[in-house]
Protein backbone atom coordinates (compact mmCIF):
# COMPACT_ATOMS: atom_id res chain seq x y z
CA UNK A 1 0.00 0.00 0.00
CA UNK A 2 1.07 3.46 -0.72
CA UNK A 3 -0.53 6.93 0.31
CA UNK A 4 0.05 9.83 -2.36
CA UNK A 5 -0.05 13.38 -1.15
CA UNK A 6 -1.19 16.01 -3.80
CA UNK A 7 2.15 17.29 -5.27
CA UNK A 8 1.20 19.77 -7.89
CA UNK A 9 4.26 20.89 -7.47
CA UNK A 10 5.70 18.31 -9.26
CA UNK A 11 2.98 18.39 -11.82
CA UNK A 12 4.01 21.50 -14.16
CA UNK A 13 2.66 19.00 -17.04
CA UNK A 14 0.04 18.89 -19.79
CA UNK A 15 -1.11 15.43 -21.32
CA UNK A 16 -1.95 15.84 -25.18
CA UNK A 17 -5.44 14.99 -25.33
CA UNK A 18 -7.92 15.53 -28.59
CA UNK A 19 -11.01 17.02 -28.40
CA UNK A 20 -13.29 19.33 -30.15
CA UNK A 21 -13.22 23.03 -29.84
CA UNK A 22 -15.58 26.12 -29.78
CA UNK A 23 -15.95 29.99 -29.48
CA UNK A 24 -13.57 32.76 -30.43
CA UNK A 25 -10.50 32.06 -32.38
CA UNK A 26 -7.39 32.60 -30.94
CA UNK A 27 -3.72 31.02 -31.63
CA UNK A 28 -4.77 27.72 -31.00
CA UNK A 29 -7.58 28.39 -33.38
CA UNK A 30 -10.39 28.35 -30.66
CA UNK A 31 -10.81 30.57 -27.24
CA UNK A 32 -12.30 27.79 -25.48
CA UNK A 33 -12.19 23.76 -24.95
CA UNK A 34 -14.79 21.08 -24.47
CA UNK A 35 -14.95 20.06 -20.99
CA UNK A 36 -12.72 16.33 -20.46
CA UNK A 37 -14.65 13.45 -19.92
CA UNK A 38 -14.58 11.74 -16.74
CA UNK A 39 -16.72 8.82 -15.98
CA UNK A 40 -18.54 7.99 -12.28
CA UNK A 41 -16.03 5.39 -10.38
CA UNK A 42 -17.58 3.20 -8.66
CA UNK A 43 -17.90 3.44 -4.45
CA UNK A 44 -16.90 0.42 -3.26
CA UNK A 45 -16.48 1.21 0.41
CA UNK A 46 -18.18 4.54 1.79
CA UNK A 47 -16.30 6.74 4.44
CA UNK A 48 -17.08 5.88 8.03
CA UNK A 49 -19.72 8.21 10.06
CA UNK A 50 -17.02 8.54 12.47
CA UNK A 51 -13.63 9.13 10.04
CA UNK A 52 -10.12 9.62 11.38
CA UNK A 53 -7.45 10.95 9.36
CA UNK A 54 -5.21 8.77 11.21
CA UNK A 55 -7.12 5.27 10.61
CA UNK A 56 -7.19 4.19 7.16
CA UNK A 57 -9.52 1.62 7.65
CA UNK A 58 -12.07 4.80 7.72
CA UNK A 59 -11.24 6.16 4.61
CA UNK A 60 -13.98 5.58 1.22
CA UNK A 61 -12.94 3.06 -1.25
CA UNK A 62 -13.36 3.72 -4.94
CA UNK A 63 -12.35 1.59 -8.36
CA UNK A 64 -13.10 2.29 -11.67
CA UNK A 65 -11.51 5.77 -11.80
CA UNK A 66 -11.16 7.83 -15.57
CA UNK A 67 -8.37 7.04 -17.05
CA UNK A 68 -6.10 9.41 -19.34
CA UNK A 69 -6.16 8.73 -22.88
CA UNK A 70 -3.52 7.25 -24.38
CA UNK A 71 -2.36 10.01 -26.65
CA UNK A 72 -0.98 12.30 -24.83
CA UNK A 73 2.17 13.28 -27.21
CA UNK A 74 3.68 17.31 -27.78
CA UNK A 75 4.25 19.62 -24.66
CA UNK A 76 4.29 17.88 -21.16
CA UNK A 77 6.81 17.58 -18.57
CA UNK A 78 7.00 13.87 -17.24
CA UNK A 79 8.05 13.88 -13.27
CA UNK A 80 8.83 10.81 -11.86
CA UNK A 81 8.21 10.44 -8.59
CA UNK A 82 10.16 7.46 -7.30
CA UNK A 83 8.70 4.01 -7.04
CA UNK A 84 7.17 4.05 -10.57
CA UNK A 85 5.15 7.39 -10.14
CA UNK A 86 5.00 9.78 -12.72
CA UNK A 87 2.33 12.27 -12.73
CA UNK A 88 1.43 14.93 -15.56
CA UNK A 89 -1.49 18.24 -15.70
CA UNK A 90 -3.74 19.43 -18.22
CA UNK A 91 -6.24 22.09 -18.47
CA UNK A 92 -9.39 23.46 -19.97
CA UNK A 93 -10.51 26.69 -20.74
CA UNK A 94 -14.56 26.73 -20.86
CA UNK A 95 -16.77 28.87 -20.56
CA UNK A 96 -19.07 27.96 -17.72
CA UNK A 97 -16.15 26.68 -15.44
CA UNK A 98 -11.88 25.86 -15.57
CA UNK A 99 -11.15 21.96 -15.39
CA UNK A 100 -7.79 21.14 -14.22
CA UNK A 101 -6.76 17.61 -14.88
CA UNK A 102 -4.44 15.57 -12.80
CA UNK A 103 -2.96 12.45 -14.13
CA UNK A 104 -0.90 9.87 -12.28
CA UNK A 105 0.42 6.80 -13.80
CA UNK A 106 0.35 3.72 -10.93
CA UNK A 107 3.61 1.54 -10.54
CA UNK A 108 2.90 -2.09 -11.02
CA UNK A 109 3.43 -3.15 -7.77
CA UNK A 110 1.01 -0.73 -6.30
CA UNK A 111 -2.74 -1.78 -6.06
CA UNK A 112 -3.95 -0.33 -3.04
CA UNK A 113 -3.03 4.01 -2.23
CA UNK A 114 -5.17 6.65 -0.68
CA UNK A 115 -5.80 10.03 -1.74
CA UNK A 116 -6.46 13.99 -0.68
CA UNK A 117 -7.56 17.25 -1.93
CA UNK A 118 -7.72 20.15 -0.15
CA UNK A 119 -10.35 23.47 0.34
CA UNK A 120 -8.94 26.49 -0.23
CA UNK A 121 -6.40 25.00 -3.37
CA UNK A 122 -6.48 27.82 -6.03
CA UNK A 123 -5.58 28.62 -9.55
CA UNK A 124 -3.67 32.08 -9.57
CA UNK A 125 -3.14 34.42 -12.27
CA UNK A 126 0.78 34.81 -11.73
CA UNK A 127 0.29 38.31 -13.07
CA UNK A 128 -2.70 40.05 -11.09
CA UNK A 129 -2.84 37.84 -8.19
CA UNK A 130 -5.82 37.25 -8.70
CA UNK A 131 -7.52 33.34 -7.10
CA UNK A 132 -9.53 31.61 -8.28
CA UNK A 133 -10.91 29.24 -5.60
CA UNK A 134 -11.26 24.85 -6.11
CA UNK A 135 -14.86 24.48 -6.31
CA UNK A 136 -15.02 20.89 -6.01
CA UNK A 137 -13.72 17.46 -7.31
CA UNK A 138 -15.79 15.50 -9.56
CA UNK A 139 -17.08 12.33 -7.99
CA UNK A 140 -14.78 12.62 -5.14
CA UNK A 141 -14.66 14.03 -1.67
CA UNK A 142 -12.54 17.19 -0.51
CA UNK A 143 -10.70 16.86 3.17
CA UNK A 144 -11.30 13.76 2.80
CA UNK A 145 -8.77 10.50 2.49
CA UNK A 146 -9.94 7.97 0.25
CA UNK A 147 -8.94 4.70 -1.21
CA UNK A 148 -8.69 3.66 -4.79
CA UNK A 149 -7.39 0.21 -5.54
CA UNK A 150 -7.44 -2.13 -8.83
CA UNK A 151 -5.89 0.02 -11.43
CA UNK A 152 -2.01 -0.89 -11.05
CA UNK A 153 0.00 0.32 -14.55
CA UNK A 154 -3.20 2.37 -15.39
CA UNK A 155 -3.06 6.18 -15.77
CA UNK A 156 -5.81 7.05 -13.78
CA UNK A 157 -7.32 10.86 -14.03
CA UNK A 158 -8.27 13.17 -11.14
CA UNK A 159 -11.33 16.38 -12.17
CA UNK A 160 -10.66 19.76 -10.56
CA UNK A 161 -13.96 22.39 -10.79
CA UNK A 162 -12.36 25.48 -10.76
CA UNK A 163 -13.98 29.25 -11.58
CA UNK A 164 -14.25 30.15 -15.25
CA UNK A 165 -10.54 31.81 -16.14
CA UNK A 166 -11.37 35.10 -17.61
CA UNK A 167 -9.52 35.36 -21.50
CA UNK A 168 -7.02 37.99 -19.63
CA UNK A 169 -5.51 35.40 -17.78
CA UNK A 170 -2.52 34.15 -19.59
CA UNK A 171 -0.24 33.09 -16.59
CA UNK A 172 -1.03 30.59 -13.78
CA UNK A 173 0.15 29.27 -10.95
CA UNK A 174 -1.26 26.12 -8.91
CA UNK A 175 -1.91 26.32 -5.18
CA UNK A 176 -2.38 23.39 -2.95
CA UNK A 177 -3.28 24.70 0.11
CA UNK A 178 -2.25 22.94 3.57
CA UNK A 179 -3.71 19.78 5.50
CA UNK A 180 -2.87 18.20 8.19
CA UNK A 181 -0.37 15.54 7.92
CA UNK A 182 0.04 12.04 8.94
CA UNK A 183 2.08 8.61 7.99
CA UNK A 184 2.72 8.70 4.31
CA UNK A 185 1.37 12.31 3.55
CA UNK A 186 3.18 15.77 3.84
CA UNK A 187 0.34 17.79 4.36
CA UNK A 188 2.46 20.98 3.72
CA UNK A 189 1.03 23.59 1.37
CA UNK A 190 2.29 23.89 -2.28
CA UNK A 191 2.42 26.36 -5.02
CA UNK A 192 4.28 25.70 -8.22
CA UNK A 193 5.66 28.48 -10.99
CA UNK A 194 4.15 29.83 -13.66
CA UNK A 195 3.22 28.20 -16.22
CA UNK A 196 1.29 29.52 -19.55
CA UNK A 197 -2.26 28.90 -19.55
CA UNK A 198 -2.70 28.08 -23.34
CA UNK A 199 0.69 25.47 -22.52
CA UNK A 200 -1.60 23.23 -20.63
CA UNK A 201 -4.42 23.61 -23.11
CA UNK A 202 -5.14 20.23 -25.03
CA UNK A 203 -4.77 22.53 -28.42
CA UNK A 204 -1.29 23.17 -27.58
CA UNK A 205 -0.57 19.54 -27.86
CA UNK A 206 -2.87 19.03 -30.91
CA UNK A 207 -0.35 21.54 -32.19
CA UNK A 208 2.61 20.20 -30.92
CA UNK A 209 1.78 16.79 -32.19
CA UNK A 210 0.80 18.58 -36.13
CA UNK A 211 3.95 20.57 -36.27
CA UNK A 212 5.60 16.97 -35.52
CA UNK A 213 4.28 14.56 -37.46
CA UNK A 214 5.36 17.47 -40.57
CA UNK A 215 8.79 17.71 -39.43
CA UNK A 216 9.08 13.77 -39.33
CA UNK A 217 11.88 12.48 -41.87
CA UNK A 218 10.70 10.08 -44.62
CA UNK A 219 13.81 7.27 -45.36
CA UNK A 220 13.95 4.66 -47.96
CA UNK A 221 11.94 1.64 -47.39
CA UNK A 222 13.99 -1.31 -47.34
CA UNK A 223 12.54 -4.71 -47.92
Amino acid sequence: MIAKTYHLILLMAAAAMFYSCHSAKNVFGSAYDERPENKQPVLERPAWPNYDLHNDRSFAAFSHIQTAPENRLGRYLEYNEGNGWTSRMSLYRCKDATYLCLDYTIPKQQDWFFWRFTTGSAIIDADTGDRYLLQRMEHFPMDQCFWIYGQSTETIRFVQVYPPLPLSVKRIQIYEASAESRRWMDGTGMLTKPVAVDDLRPQAQAKLKKNADRSQKQGRIIR
